[in-house]
């Protein structure tokens, strides 16, 4: 049964096409990848189905108490409250709390008695007499198992207030899931459960990421936005089905497009040919006695022309095929520059931090160039204010980093601070790696930039195209040591690829964090560690890290 149902659906900002024409339908317990290239309106058709943005034209039908629940790109929790009485109140339990406890004093109305009756079936499907069980199996599934439900939000980190925030979420028990880029904001473990929890779950999912894993462990449908039509394609099957699907696609539309280019060219040449012997044979003299001759030159010449206008006529008449769209493929070329310097950086009794709210360590680790090196954890733990302190954005609380004199960091934090917001990629490109304004601008035209997108202010980016122009960055630097802060948040499916190739042969030394599997894989570590409690860990394979963050999502779910 349709849950939800669209009919020619339209949306333009000003006169800028974003959805044209779209139709599709979502069955109970439908799970859906929805794809494109950045810019192609995904949010856009998430925000339309959640109600938050009003169609231009076509209609959207949702069948009558279907429950929506709708997680952002950008979430934030503004209100300094108990965790447990955001989670409440966002679920709905808090509302009908209040109002059963209003109608129950109300015994001599039987319309305010049929109301509690209700109120209470309505409180009964979102569980909210296990309410706290639940609350607190899903933020242990999440990895905010170690805060008290009675902890003000105030106090949770970013990391943290996300995963609450989907908490809230998943407690309405909702029938239908909108969730837009969820991977970004969840370290492995909680992205994980979300895996297993939408694998079981009753209720219809539409998903937008990048995490290839995630999906092809998710979805059974994929809805694709076409960049350039703004229309919708539908295909059934996982995501490497699909993505199998449109490079077979592709190649298939290149080869007819060039069959039918041949078969036209062959039928040009021959009503060419036609149109010529037509003409000779018009003008053919010949002498007096040569009449019957003349004749029969004339009606063959006739018959040329007929049959050249038939030909001509048949291309007219044939069904061209558009010519396909020939994108290059996005290749990052980066050379790792040596010389006779040192190129090893080494950290001993590292504590860092900051002064009086959060510090980790004492860390000694030793990098040695052409190393591949991973640090896995959960969000807080402090993953990110380890590579910090070590590309000098954050200065060490205690403990010495010794970087060799050699050693050329190309530094891709996620909310990507190493850029300067006001300066143009252009500006940013010619005064970083000391470039001509055109050596400039073709760079950065192979990195996916016009020449509107290079003159913008680096600031009014989307986080994909900051971590693009990063990447050009790198590519002009020739860096010998990259470290990559989940380097693969926000880039679309080209660049991800581009930068996976790029990992492959890149002969540099790499400090990695990342919670995408597919990605991990590709970088091949050779040294993994695990961020707990403030210290480092080494473990033997970051797959063991996998497999005991499954056991422990099945463990969780089971008590849902």
């Amino acid at each position: 049964m349709s849950i939800v149902r669209a009919k020619k659906i339209q949306k333009k900002y000003g006169s800028l096409v974003i959805l044209s024409d779209l139709s599709f339908s979502i069955e109970r317990g439908d799970k859906v990848a929805l794809v494109g290239d950045n810019g192609t309106g995904k949010t856009t058709l998430l925000k339309t189905i959640a109600g938050l943005e009003e169609p231009d034209g076509g209609a959207l039908e949702i069948v009558h108490g279907v429950r929506i629940g709708y997680l952002p790109q950008d979430t934030s929790l503004s209100k300094n409250e108990t965790i447990s009485g955001y989670l409440k109140y966002v679920s709905g339990i808090s509302m009908l709390e209040k109002k059963m406890a209003e109608l129950s004093t109300q015994t001599d109305d039987p319309q305010a008695v049929r109301h509690y009756e209700e109120m209470r079936k309505e409180y009964e499907h979102i569980n909210g007499y296990a309410f706290e069980h639940r609350a607190k199996i899903m933020l242990a599934g999440l990895g905010v198992d170690d805060v008290d439900l009675h902890n003000k939000t105030l106090n949770l980190s970013s990391g943290q207030k996300s995963k609450v925030i989907l908490a809230g979420i998943l407690l309405k028990g909702v029938d239908l899931l909108l969730l837009d880029e969820p991977t970004n904001n969840l370290d492995l473990p909680a992205l994980i459960w979300l895996e297993n929890f939408i694998q079981k779950t009753d209720a219809a999912c539409i998903v937008v990421s990048h995490d290839r894993r995630f999906l092809d462990r998710t979805v059974g449908k994929i809805f694709e936005l076409n960049r350039h039509t703004r229309e919708l394609t539908i295909n059934k099957g996982t995501y490497s089905d699909y993505l199998e699907m449109k490079k077979k696609k592709i190649s298939r539309q290149k080869e007819e497009y060039r069959s039918q280019q041949e078969e036209i060219e062959r039928l040009e040449e021959s009503a060419r040919k036609k149109k010529t012997d037509a003409t000779a044979g018009s003008h053919w003299k010949g002498t007096d006695n040569d009449r019957m001759l003349k004749g029969f030159k004339r009606e063959r010449a006739a018959g040329s022309f007929r049959t050249a206008k038939t030909i001509i006529k048949r291309i007219e008449q044939m069904n061209k095929l558009e010519k396909p769209i020939n994108s290059k493929p996005l290749a990052i070329k980066l050379k790792a520059e040596t010389n006779s310097s040192t190129l090893d950086v080494e950290i001993s009794d590292l504590i860092a931090g900051y002064q009086g709210r959060f510090r980790i360590g004492p860390i000694s680790l030793e990098v040695r160039y052409g190393s591949r090196i991973g640090i896995m954890g959960l969000n807080g733990s402090g993953k990110s204010t380890i590579l910090k302190t070590l590309t000098g954005q954050l200065p060490p609380l205690n403990g010495k980093i010794k970087i060799g004199s050699g050693v050329r960091i190309g530094n891709m934090m996620q909310e990507h601070e190493t850029l300067p917001r006001d300066a143009s990629p252009l500006d940013i490109l010619m005064k970083s790696g000391e470039l001509s304004q055109s050596n400039a601008y073709s760079v950065l035209a192979h990195f996916g930039f016009n020449e509107k997108q290079a003159k913008l202010a680096a600031g009014t980016l989307s986080p994909g195209g900051r971590a693009r122009l990063l990447l050009a960055l790198f590519s002009i630097q020739s860096v010998n040591m990259l470290v990559l802060d989940e380097p693969t948040n926000h880039l679309d499916l080209d660049a991800l690829e581009a930068l996976e190739e790029m990992i492959k042969t890149y002969e540099g030394t790499i400090l990695l964090v990342s919670h995408d599997r597919y990605f991990l894989e590709k970088a091949s570590l050779d040294t993994v560690y695990i961020l707990s409690n403030g210290l480092l860990k080494r473990i033997p394979d970051y797959k063991e890290y996998i497999i005991s963050a499954e056991g422990k999502a099945e463990k969780l779910l089971k008590l849902l």
